[in-house]
Parts: C-alpha cells; sequence; structure tokens
C-alpha cells in the first residue's frame, strides 16, 4: 500500500528556513565570514596572546606583605610598653598591611590598642 502525504505550507512559513539558508551561505563567502570565529571556541585571540585575559592587572591592588610580627609579639609590645592585662588580639587586614588590634585591661578601664603588623608601632595609645 502506497501512502502520499501532502504538505500544506501558510504564507511566512519559509521564513526561518530562508534565514537558516541565507546565514549559512553567508558564513560559506569567503570575506564575509572570519575563519576565526565565537562558534570556533577562539574569540579571535590566540590563546598564548598577552592579552588574552579577562582580567585588568592595572587595577588589581597589589596584595600586602605578611606581617614581620606574630599576634603573641603585638600583645607583648602593647603589655611591655602599657601596662595592663592583654585580653585578646584580633588580626585586621588594611590597604598598608595586617594590623593588630590588641585588647588590653588596665586600671579598670578596658582599651584597644592598635599595632602595626610590619613596623610593630603602637599606632593609637
Amino acid at each position: 500500500m502506497l501512502y502520499s502525504k501532502t504538505f500544506c505550507l501558510r504564507p511566512g512559513s519559509f521564513r526561518q528556513p530562508l534565514i537558516l539558508v541565507m546565514t549559512l551561505l553567508l558564513a560559506c563567502q569567503p570575506g564575509l565570514a572570519r575563519t576565526n570565529d565565537l562558534l570556533g571556541g577562539d574569540m579571535g585571540l590566540p590563546s598564548s596572546a598577552a592579552d588574552n585575559s579577562l582580567i585588568d592587572t592595572d587595577t588589581i591592588a597589589p596584595t600586602a606583605a605578611e606581617p614581620s610580627i606574630s599576634p603573641a609579639e603585638a600583645a607583648e609590645l602593647v603589655r611591655s610598653n602599657l601596662g595592663g592585662q592583654v585580653m585578646s588580639v584580633n588580626t585586621q587586614q588594611a590597604d598598608s598591611g595586617v594590623i593588630y588590634g590588641v585588647k588590653v585591661l588596665n586600671a579598670g578601664r578596658m582599651r584597644v590598642i592598635n599595632v602595626d603588623g610590619q613596623t610593630g608601632q603602637l599606632l593609637n595609645h
């Protein structure tokens, strides 16, 4: 038994296939399409190019240097200079580097003394 099918085309039904055919024809024409396109996965740049990075290194701040004194040394500096009992030491990262916040109890008064992690200088006393 033979079956036949009749296709009924509506006006405008050629639009999507026509766009696809035109796109393929344009892509095959020399000079109209680049050989290194986005579909090729290289985004038009060789992967070893120096400027192929998505990170702008000019706008990134350099990382701060490691502190030259430890939290225990910061606590000892505060205790030896101001006296009192050291309660705790907090480490904070500032633009200039590490700053230690040393909480000290002295004569019934609780204070936080900031110590520069690079120089050991007491910043507020």
